[in-house]
């Protein structure tokens, strides 16, 4: 009972070396700064999860996780997760890293062998597991060959909501997919590998905490090891983020970064996909009432989402065929960070198993804000400012002005499209029978008529706004300092979140920010049935000719390659087209990129905009900005400004 509770509980989310020289196994390396201020409770430790055992009592006062003596009886408290330091080590059969047990004093016979530095030796892996600032941190590397001096710290992805150490990568089973392909290449290589639960974002997302666990068993490492010549950063995803931010708030973390699948950050994705149920809805409704509504064509609803959409992929709402990036990508990601009554069902069984007080996790808000409740402060009722905000945005602006879409449906889906509620009055989120959460939107039963009232819209707070950008939550491109390689599997025919806009939104900021910095990042793309693996130990290789030769090598440049790893084009021209305004180039032609509600709605790729400024809706007719001929009858005017009162998106002029 107990191996299958822990199984569901975890779906939540060098050579020559010896004993480490300043930290013998068994010493208990809580933080070399001590506990950290603001730290959550509760805190759920996952130590007995990764096979190592329940963490050290550190208290008797109640406070934290509750430590069992072998009868079942509480002996204390851990408030900080710790565990003694140990090592662990593991064998490569060809295809599979397994525990090696007896500290490899006999090998079995399905122990892989390989070369480093012109001998043959057995594919051991001694890992090192310990705590670090609360979270679990390994370090791999090979057990009888010499360390290369170089080390990759690895990044792992997800959305989290905090109040939970995450498991340790290795332990129990512990490595995903693409780890098992990549780390057997990277071992072998030479390189060690670190890494921690605190710099996995489906643990938690609060980026200066995480910057934070990284610098702090960087530090550990160098005091252990020796300090690397270089640090490279490799991560997907929440792993990209990461890199990126880091990067832009705390130079010397790392030297490079390969992200793969990027965003240049979570907070501001937020604003984009804030848009997609809302949309969803709005079409729901639609076809609900018309089966023959445009909106039926799954296809079609892509000119005012933006994002791709394909009347084949299968909805995981209908189970039919059709739908959309907004469904299959973004779906479950709005409720896990605006809907502050959405709590996985995982948590409850966490709290019962581990004899936690029921009600100990009751007054959690279940939103990426609360999380971050030290940065964006809270009201009176606890509940954090939130920065998402649709005033004054035009849903389907550009199809309107390109003739897609009519006067009257931009009118009636601006009316009707709404927002979304204020965090005191949201209620727990029921997928199935509310897919899109449509009962924490705002809506108006008299939206379609021109003289009845429009939905309201939601103005996102300031002060989240200015806290985001302030804490280094928000990439700006102002600063990027190192070399990074992103990688991208083109994933768009499968309406994948990790769609290929983000690696140039990254681009537009730099170029905005600081064009100097821009020159650091260059962007590969791969059909998304390419050797993954090979793609970044390809960025691995340059990266390491760029740090130890001291400038870029020619093949640190923009590429894309086909499903054989056969280059289409590289080059400065690879991505012409995408924010030139130039000529297509031949990454551009042979990689679809889509764009977002928000750009629809008119505002750049960078996506960098919470709160539009707003101009005069007679300004706006007068301006261009609904085309160079009339769009509107006088009738259809007076409707436009009861749906815009306060005026239009103007975002020449962002906030």
């Amino acid at each position: 009972m107990k191996a299958r509770f822990l199984a569901v509980l975890a779906a939540i989310t060098l050579a020559g070396c010896s004993t480490p020289r300043h930290q013998p196994p068994g010493e208990n390396h809580v933080s070399d700064k001590g506990p950290q201020a603001g730290q959550q409770q509760p805190f759920i430790c996952r130590t007995e999860e990764s096979g190592l055992g329940q963490p050290l009592v550190d208290n008797q006062q109640g406070i934290g996780h509750p430590v069992r003596a072998a009868g079942g009886a509480v002996i204390g408290y851990s408030s900080q997760c710790a565990i003694r330091t140990r090592i662990q080590h593991f064998y490569f059969t060809g295809s599979e890293f397994k525990p090696l047990e007896g500290g490899g004093v006999s090998l079995p016979a399905d122990v892989q062998k390989i070369v480093v530095n012109g001998a043959t030796i057995p594919f051991v892996v001694r890992v090192e597991v310990g705590t670090i600032n609360r979270f679990i941190y390994t370090i791999a590397t090979l057990e009888r060959a010499a360390w290369n001096r170089k080390l990759v710290y690895w990044m792992r992805g997800g959305v989290g909501i905090g109040h939970q150490q995450g498991t340790a990568m290795w332990m129990n089973n512990g490595l995903n997919g693409s780890e098992k392909k990549l780390m057997p290449k990277l071992l072998a290589e030479g390189y060690a590998v670190a890494s921690s639960s605190g710099n996995q974002t489906g643990v938690h997302y609060h980026m200066r905490l995480a910057e934070e666990t990284a610098a702090q068993t960087k530090a550990h490492f160098a005091a252990t090891y020796g300090t690397p010549l270089y640090t490279v950063a490799i991560g997907g995803s929440g792993g990209a983020v990461q890199q990126y931010l880091f990067a832009q708030n705390r130079p010397g973390i790392f030297d490079a970064g390969i992200p793969v699948q990027p965003y240049p950050d979570m907070v501001t994705q937020s604003i984009p996909i804030s848009d997609c149920p809302l949309l969803g809805q709005y079409f729901r409704d639609e076809v609900g009432r018309n089966p023959a509504s445009r909106w039926a064509v799954w296809s079609a609803q892509s000119l005012v989402q933006g994002m791709h959409a394909n009347d084949t992929a299968r909805n995981p709402i209908t189970g039919t065929p059709g739908s959309t990036e907004c469904i299959n990508g973004w779906r479950f990601a709005m409720p896990t960070v605006l809907n502050p009554r959405y709590r996985d069902v995982r948590f409850d069984k966490a709290l019962e198993f581990y004899g936690y007080r029921l009600d100990a996790l009751d007054k959690v808000k279940w939103t990426h804000w609360n999380d971050l409740e030290d940065v964006y402060g809270v009201d009176a009722d606890g509940f954090a400012p939130i920065p998402i905000d649709n005033v004054g945005v035009q849903y389907g602006l550009s199809a309107l002005v390109a003739g897609k879409i009519d006067a009257a449906e931009f009118l009636q889906l601006n009316a009707c499209v709404g927002s979304w509620k204020e965090q005191r009055d949201f209620v727990t989120w029921q997928a199935e029978r509310d897919p899109f959460d449509a009962a924490n939107m705002r809506h108006s039963a008299t939206c379609r008529d021109p003289g009845g009232v429009p939905a309201p819209r939601r103005a996102g707070e300031q002060k989240a706004i200015r806290a985001a950008f302030d804490s280094g939550h928000v990439f700006t491109g102002k600063r990027l300092g190192i070399p990074v390689i992103t990688v991208l599997p083109h994933q768009e025919a499968t309406l994948d979140m990790h769609n290929a806009r983000q690696p140039f939104s990254i681009r537009a900021r730099l170029l905005a920010a600081n064009p100097e910095e821009a020159k650091r990042q260059v962007i590969w793309f791969a059909r998304a049935d390419t050797d993954l693996t090979g793609q970044v130990m390809g960025a691995l290789s340059v990266l390491d000719k760029y740090l130890s030769g001291g400038s870029a090598p020619a093949e640190f440049a923009d590429r894309c390659v086909d499903s054989a790893g056969a280059v289409i084009g590289s080059g400065p021209g690879a991505w012409s087209g995408v924010l030139d305004g130039g000529k297509p180039g031949a990454c551009t032609q042979a990689f679809p990129i889509y764009s977002s509600p928000r750009m629809v709605a008119g505002e750049s790729i960078r996506g960098d905009t919470f709160k539009c400024k707003l101009k005069p809706l007679a300004t706006a007719l007068g301006d261009g900005t609904y085309g160079p001929s009339p769009r509107f009858t006088q009738a259809q005017q007076t409707w436009l400004a009861r749906i815009f009162p306060q005026g239009v998106c103007d975002y020449n002029n962002g906030l």
